[in-house]
């Protein structure tokens, strides 16, 4: 059993506090947390008993600097939270001839992001693809969330593929829970009747952002509701009445505005297993995905859609006029899915032993 972990990423999310949060509570009390950041992520993080350092040097020059951190406080295993190659990369070579192993967690689907079309982000995403392979060589252990996204990493990195595993993302069941509708819309300021839609992410074309303008204006009945960091310019121009744009919320606010979506979308183009997703199907709200690598393992009971404005506007439709029962068996179905497959208790003894008893299964 190993006897200190380091934490590590060189970007700050809301996922990664989440994860970070999750292992300081799951963690045998024999093993030592730490946590290790660049410069860019000073202050950004926050735990009430993991050791943070947080590096003078910038994300793409912190290596040595890890190097030397893991020596000193004597590191066994280095856990890299991101997706990103470059983090790959910096952790290798910071437990490069060393005791310390190093072990990369894929959260993001690495097959589709290049695939959002010709553009800066695109060109970006398809030679982080490439650098995965160097990556997978180097470092020692390969933990990908979801399945299929799972059992298409061993066939691409084959020669790579005893190092590969499956390692997926909890949800916090309990907190994110169903509560009243009513109540959550009263306390949000929103009418009791109205039909609401709701996603939560960044608002941009990679996240289908254009997909969702073209459904609000298909759907004029509807109260659309965004929640996220806005980056569409077309959406920063745009007065649609049925459209909302929030900035990001707590937790806390979230839980209130899951439950009182009567449905949540998430037209991405990349993503693995969307913890927006899970959150909201563990609050009891059914949710439309699209039908790609990642997202449709959640399916049944999410609802399945092609990525396309009419196939995710022949869902909604289709979905309104269920009747009530049928669209509260899919949202008891759905938090009954998330309890099974991804609660935090679920997932313990997976992270334990995947991380912790790392030695002990080689």
């Amino acid at each position: 059993m190993i006897k200190r972990l380091c934490i590590f990423t060189i970007n700050f999310a809301y996922n990664r506090q989440v994860l970070i949060n999750y292992l300081e509570k799951i963690m045998p009390s024999n093993v030592e947390l730490f946590l290790f950041v660049p410069r860019e992520c000073k202050g950004k993080f926050s735990s009430k008993t993991i050791k943070i350092y947080e590096s003078s040097k910038s994300k793409y020059f912190c290596s040595f600097d890890l190097k030397k951190f893991c020596k000193k406080n004597k590191i066994d295993v280095i856990f890299s939270l991101g997706a990103l190659p470059q983090e790959g990369f910096l952790m290798a070579s910071a437990s490069l001839f060393s005791k310390t192993k190093s072990i990369c967690h894929m959260v993001v689907n690495p097959y589709m992001a290049y695939k959002t079309g010709f553009n800066q982000p695109a060109i970006k995403a398809f030679f982080e693809g490439l650098l995965l392979h160097p990556m997978v060589l180097l470092i020692d252990k390969y933990y990908v969330a979801v399945e299929d996204i799972y059992k298409k990493s061993k066939k691409t990195f084959f020669y790579s593929r005893k190092k590969i595993d499956l390692l997926k993302y909890p949800t916090d069941t309990v907190f994110f829970k169903p509560k009243d509708k009513n109540e959550c819309r009263k306390k949000l300021n929103l009418e009791k009747t109205k039909k609401i839609v709701l996603y939560v992410g960044r608002i941009e074309y990679e996240k289908g952002s254009d997909i969702i303008l073209k459904l609000a204006e298909k759907n004029k009945d509807i109260q659309f509701i965004l929640i996220g960091q806005l980056f569409d310019k077309k959406l920063k121009e745009l007065k649609e009445d049925n459209l909302l744009i929030l900035t990001p919320q707590s937790r806390e606010s979230l839980v209130n505005y899951y439950n009182s979506a009567d449905l949540c979308i998430f037209p991405s183009r990349s993503e693995a297993g969307p913890s927006v997703a899970k959150e909201s199907m563990s609050c009891e709200t059914p949710v439309i995905v699209p039908d790609m690598l990642g997202p449709r393992m959640l399916c049944p009971p999410a609802i399945k859609s092609k990525l396309t404005v009419k196939d995710f506007d022949e869902k909604i439709k289709a979905f309104f006029n269920l009747p009530l029962k049928e669209k509260e068996k899919i949202a008891k179905k759905s938090r009954l899915f998330i309890q099974k497959e991804y609660s935090e208790e679920t997932c313990k003894d997976s992270y334990i032993n995947k991380l912790v008893k790392i030695d002990e299964k080689n």
